[in-house]
Parts: structure tokens; sequence; C-alpha cells
């Protein structure tokens, strides 16, 4: 079969020979591919634009028009009526989503909740630097090191109980800075 015009092989599609089609696909999918992407179409458009091409040939295939016998000339035309056909719908999508109006910008709750932790962080930093430095090296130590008070306490050259007095009276004032009442919705502190 290899040896075959287009036209031979056309007639046996027709005729309802279904590995026929096959043999026309292998033959010219590349050429056609090679086309496209040769006209500026990207290449998974050129994919996708290949088979819309042996769709409007098996589509049309009553109608089809062979040229010496080959179906290129036939299978080259629809290529370049098939991409533009592509670009135009592609320019109409593009002109019809530049036409809708743009939606109205909703207030974004996170942003409430933002400025209240904003607010809350500087307050917390502010009693944070206004800390003995003993007692932030303290806090940093067991709140964000993991260390125990009494392994903290080691380090800093204080009894456990003296540690244990610093960060009761220092996570004290942290809480007042930062009012730890409990929110309500929609509350922005």
């Amino acid at each position: 079969m290899a040896d075959d015009s287009d036209e031979t092989v056309w007639r046996r599609v027709t005729d309802g020979d279904a590995r026929a089609y096959g043999v026309v696909w292998d033959r010219h999918r590349d050429r056609v591919f090679r086309h496209l992407v040769a006209r500026g179409t990207t290449r998974a458009d050129a994919e996708d634009l290949t088979a819309v091409v042996f769709l409007e040939l098996w589509r049309r295939r009553g109608a089809v028009r062979f040229v010496d016998g080959s179906l290129v000339p036939w299978l080259i035309v629809t290529a370049q009526n098939v991409t533009r056909n592509a670009r135009r719908g592609r320019r109409r999508y593009q002109a019809f989503l530049a036409a809708l109006p743009l939606p109205d910008p909703e207030p974004d709750p996170a942003e409430r909740i933002a400025d209240r932790d904003d607010v809350r962080t500087g307050r917390l930093r502010a009693e944070l630097a206004a800390a003995r430095p003993v007692d932030a090296r303290l806090l940093a130590m067991t709140a964000v090191e993991g260390f125990t008070v009494s392994e903290a306490a080691s380090v800093l050259g204080l009894s456990e109980s003296a540690a244990k007095m610093r960060l009761s009276r220092l996570r004290a004032r942290l809480a007042t800075a930062i009012d730890t009442r409990p929110l309500t919705e929609g509350d922005v502190g």
C-alpha cells in the first residue's frame, strides 16, 4: 500500500477501509505540522490544528480534491484556513473578555485581620523592647528555643524560682499589651 498514490488510498477510505485513513495520517501529519509551525503557530497549537485539519479531511471526505494524485495541497490549504479560523476565534474571545465589565472591588476581610494583627504585633514588640534584656532572653529561650525553665535559668545564671517569677510577670505584661479578650465576628480589635 506504501506505493499507492493518495488518491488510490483515499478510495479505500471512502470504501470503508479504516486502516487506509491511518495510512493517510501517517503519510501527511508531519508535513501539515511542519507547515503550521513554519507559519508561526506554536508547537502546542500546531498539534491541535493538525488534528483539526485531519478532522476536516474526514468531515469533508466527499469533497476532497487531489493534485497529481496527492492530498498535500488540499491539506495545506485546509491548514491555512483552520489557522485563520483559530486566530479569528482567539481575537473574538479576547475582545469579548475585554468588553466584560470589571467586577466591583470587594474589601478583603483578611485586611481587617491583618490591620488588627499589625496593631497587636506592634504592641507586643513595644512591650518586648521595654522588657529587661534578661527577661527577653529568658522568654526567647523557653518559648522559641524550647528550653525548659530550669535549663534557661541555669544558662542565664538565675534560680529556677526567679526565672519562673520573671516569666510570669513578663507574660502578664504581654497579655495586657495585646489584649487577649476573645474577638467576636466582625471585631477588628
